[in-house]
């Protein structure tokens, strides 16, 4: 978990300087890896799930996955 935690970190300071950034081009950048990295803390949220052997601990990893998953490929 501690990796994912690593990995939305990052993208969240992707995601603030991309607001800071007057360059079209470097903000569209910035917003396509922060896409990335939240995609890719839900991949290993989920694989922690998978992992998981306390039913409630499982559903909550799942369920953090499914949202952070949406928000990667939803948020401008």
């Amino acid at each position: 978990m501690a990796q994912a935690a690593a990995i939305i970190a990052l993208s969240e300071r992707l995601r603030k300087q991309s607001r800071k950034v007057r360059n079209h081009d470097t903000i569209a950048d910035l917003r396509l890896a922060a896409g990335y990295l939240r995609a890719l803390a839900a991949l290993k949220i989920a694989d922690e799930a998978a992992n998981e052997g306390d039913p409630v601990r499982k559903h909550a990893l799942e369920q953090e996955a499914i949202q952070l998953h949406e928000l990667a490929h939803h948020e401008p």
